[in-house]
């Protein structure tokens, strides 16, 4: 579709006919679901990209100005599911919704990439990336650039996330379960510390508030560990 060797109305009526011919196989939530993302989501994407377009392109209201690491282009990292998700994507260039969004997107979000880098990254590597639908979803969703236009809070998320809805924490050289230490994982330490930077923009987000009062239970003492562990990993991201 986005290569418009496909319409939307053509796909949507397909999934609609395969829906009515076969009722068991197919429920109405999974039809209607599907037909959602692309009549909903996918158009409205396309209404804010030509609604805020060119300026929507240079957004970066988090400031965040940090590289790419390099293994974002060779999938060398120990991090299971990065390197997962960044191997897939290079071989075949593609990638799930989720591992764009909580893998790939959720580290740069949270490490402080520049958007510019996350929007090379995407653009060069998958082959359905055609901007107009590429950069709203990327700057605005899922690095949240756009200062909240698109959705109402940073798609962030630590460890606890990824190994609750995927088996790459099984096999990892990283620990879930831990925040500070050699082996705990970089997604937990970097996700504290994103919401510790940015606490001022969003401590009073209604979908925020339940982290931040878990973020003040924690304590001086681990607060310090956990942002002490975050500025290690900052400094040696490329060694992850």
């Amino acid at each position: 579709m986005n290569t418009k060797m496909l319409s939307p109305r053509e796909v949507i009526d397909e999934a609609i006919r395969a829906w009515r011919q076969h009722p068991d196989a197919i429920s109405f939530n999974q039809v209607e679901g599907f037909v959602r993302q692309i009549l909903g989501w996918r158009e409205y994407m396309r209404g804010v990209y030509w609604a805020q377009m060119p300026e929507f392109e240079h957004t970066n209201s988090l400031q965040h100005t940090r590289k790419l690491p390099g293994w974002y282009w060779t999938g060398d990292t120990k991090m299971n599911c990065l390197s997962h998700a960044v191997n897939q994507s290079l071989d075949l260039a593609y990638a799930h919704h989720i591992q764009r969004l909580m893998i790939t997107g959720n580290f740069a979000l949270i490490l402080g990439a520049h958007p510019d880098e996350v929007d090379a990254w995407y653009l060069g590597v998958y082959i359905d990336a055609i901007q107009w639908v590429e950069i709203t979803n990327t700057r605005g969703m899922s690095q949240r650039a756009d200062g909240g236009l698109i959705a109402t809070k940073p798609y962030c998320s630590s460890a606890n996330y990824i190994n609750k809805m995927s088996d790459y924490c099984r096999s990892c050289h990283y620990d879930p379960k831990k925040r500070t230490g050699e082996r705990a994982c970089p997604f937990n330490s970097l996700y504290w510390d994103f919401l510790d930077r940015h606490r001022e923009r969003f401590a009073g987000n209604f979908r925020m508030k339940m982290m931040y009062r878990a973020w003040e239970r924690k304590g001086s003492e681990e607060q310090v560990a956990i942002l002490e562990r975050a500025a290690w990993v900052k400094e040696h991201v490329e060694e992850l």
